[in-house]
């Protein structure tokens, strides 16, 4: 038990100095040389297609998501590199929101700014961001989300459903690298299924809302601690798989091998089901029903 505990703080400890590393080398600027700040200020109106496909690629920064635009999307970008100018493609089904590509971080200016604040309308729509090194926060609540995609590197990101997905949201695909992520009110996602692919990494999973379907979860880490929260009323089945054996229970569970269900699963009146994998090898599996 002690070689194991130990273990997990070295895990932690790599993550920890991997972030603040990858963060340093972003707010200590980069060569190119900084110019007054520049503010970009967006507002896209709807088009005519029942859904857009919406891409946010942005390199090194702090991206703000949430509700709140009159038409397809609205905000403002501040950033001090000429290179990083952002360009806006659009199409009557399709808008895309791309960073200039910056040049080679070596500088020690200390006035990098490179921040995004984005509010999107409740259109139907496929949302897909792309990120490098950045510190996310999304609030996606009451969005009528058909697809969402985020792709990011070195990341400290939160995502929150905090209302219902209107829609159907068929699929939901988080990819990172070493990173902290923390998903709240996932069953407010609506999806049918969810994949999340992490290397690194401190994740956490809260599948509390409203859960109208069934859904299918698959989540994969290299090595990190792995945080899974559903509501004690909720249908649920979670298996581990991978060499891990640091696997962690509270609230009441049943359990057969490493496969654990909540106390609705098979009951009359169970409900939605939601099945959840986790296949993690190193470092911890954390399971709350609450």
């Amino acid at each position: 038990m002690v070689g194991r505990i130990t273990h997990r703080h070295v895990v932690f400890e790599v993550l920890g100095l991997l972030l603040a590393v990858v963060m340093t080398l972003f707010l200590v600027g980069c060569e190119e040389a900084a110019v007054v700040t520049q503010e970009l200020v967006i507002d896209e109106p709807l088009g005519s297609a029942a859904v857009t496909d919406v891409e946010i690629d942005m390199g090194a920064g702090r991206l703000r998501v949430e509700p709140g635009a009159v038409g397809l999307l609205s905000g403002t970008i501040c950033y001090n590199r000429e290179s990083w100018e952002p360009t806006i493609s659009r199409g009557d089904s399709r808008l895309t929101i791309k960073q200039g590509t910056p040049k080679d971080f070596s500088g020690l200016t200390g006035q990098t700014v490179n921040e995004w604040d984005v509010a999107l309308g409740r259109a139907p729509m496929r949302l897909k961001v792309v990120a490098g090194v950045y510190e996310g926060t999304y609030e996606l609540g009451g969005l009528t989300l058909q697809k969402l995609t985020i792709k990011d590197g070195a990341s400290r990101t939160q995502v929150s459903f905090g209302a219902v997905n209107p829609g159907q949201m068929q699929s939901l695909e988080y990819e990172t690298g070493a990173s902290s992520v923390t998903m709240v009110g996932l069953a407010n996602a609506n999806f049918r299924s969810m994949k999340f692919k992490g290397g690194v990494g401190d994740y956490a999973f809260d599948f509390s809302g409203e859960l109208r379907t069934d859904g299918t979860v698959k989540i994969e880490t290299g090595a990190g601690s792995v945080k899974v929260v559903v509501p004690a009323a909720a249908a649920a089945k979670v298996t581990v798989s991978g060499s891990l054996n640091n696997i962690s229970t509270e609230g009441v569970w049943t359990s057969v091998g490493k496969t654990y269900s909540t106390t609705a699963v098979g009951s009359v009146g169970q409900g939605r089901l939601l099945t959840i994998d986790v296949k993690a090898d190193v470092g911890s599996v954390r399971l709350i029903a609450e």
